[in-house]
């Protein structure tokens, strides 16, 4: 299963993207970023239940944020296996995601 590598490779290329400029997130993005941020500040590790609850709670997005809801809900499976998630390819993709987490929720509003 290559689940992991996938994730890693769609996180790295989201980070890569926001810092280019090429993609700038919604509001919706945003507001699921820092929601998450501030779970990843309690300093607990993250959680498949904690991303779901995030997710059910965003709002609506225009479609614009599909990429990240889609990488969002296969971090979440990814972190439900448990030996997947704690191999080094689960490790490093779940820390690809955080860092991009961090990278939406502490840069400006693109507007601003």
């Amino acid at each position: 299963m290559h689940v992991a590598e996938e994730i890693r490779a769609e996180a790295a290329a989201l980070i890569d993207h926001h810092a280019l400029g090429v993609w700038k997130p919604n509001d919706a993005d945003r507001q699921a970023a820092v929601a998450l941020f501030r779970f990843l500040e309690t300093g607990l590790p993250l959680t498949g239940e904690q991303i779901r609850s995030v997710l059910a709670h965003a709002q609506p997005s225009d479609g614009t944020g599909e990429r990240l809801l889609r990488l969002l809900l296969m971090t979440a499976g990814l972190l439900d296996d448990t030996q997947l998630a704690e191999g080094p390819a689960g490790r490093d993709a779940v820390d690809h995601v955080c860092l991009l987490l961090d990278a939406l929720a502490l840069s400006r509003p693109a507007d601003r």
